[in-house]
């Protein structure tokens, strides 16, 4: 094979990767994945918009191209997405046994704990999701932020509503990088994303 042919073998190569890469990169689709077997694909509903007020379904469903639908209880999923936003599965806990907003600390214990799903809204050392739920009546989705070290079984939440960041909650999380601590205590980071951006640049290993 002489080097043109090479060459041009080379470059086809490179572009079906590239290829490949772009469209994994802008694949949209909704999508379960459950806890045993593959990964289903269609138009996913996980929310009942019937009533009076928005409330989650007990069981999330997918349909597929065919129109054919299943439905899964959420117990039995590892995570799913919708409308380009991906939700992961976990067991949380409280001492309370129970989900107390106050409080600010969540255990991953699948023991003990109760299914939720979190938005995803980012991951690395510090990763970003989202408690959602709709009060009784309410159309409103509410949320909460909830951070997590890549090492840790727990979450921590991150803010208090319009008050903004819960400073004494995450000056104590973020203890092993004072840098972090005194810049959240001196108010001038204010942004969950402030602190997201600062930890993963500043405080990871």
């Amino acid at each position: 094979m002489n080097r043109t042919l090479i060459f041009l073998f080379l470059c086809a190569v490179f572009c079906l990767s590239a290829m490949a890469h772009l469209s994994a990169q802008t694949d949209t689709r909704d999508y379960l994945i459950p806890n045993v077997g593959d990964t289903l694909y269609g138009k996913v509903e996980h929310i009942d918009r019937r009533g009076a007020s928005p409330e989650y379904y007990k069981k999330i469903r997918v349909t597929n191209a065919k129109g054919k639908r299943k439905k899964y209880k959420r117990v039995d999923l590892e995570s799913f997405r919708v409308d380009n936003v991906r939700y992961e599965g976990f067991w949380l806990s409280q001492f309370s046994n129970k989900i107390v907003l106050f409080n600010p600390k969540y255990s991953i214990d699948r023991e003990n704990g109760e299914r939720y799903f979190l938005r995803v809204m980012s991951t690395g050392h510090l990763s970003h999701y989202l408690m959602e739920w709709y009060e009784q009546g309410d159309s409103m989705r509410m949320k909460m932020d909830l951070l997590k070290k890549q090492e840790d079984e727990f979450f921590i939440r991150a803010t208090q509503g319009v008050l903004g960041l819960k400073k004494k909650a995450l000056i104590k999380y973020f203890q092993e990088c004072p840098e972090l601590s005194k810049k959240i205590e001196q108010k001038e980071l204010k942004q969950v994303v402030e602190v997201i951006d600062f930890y993963n640049s500043h405080c990871a290993d």
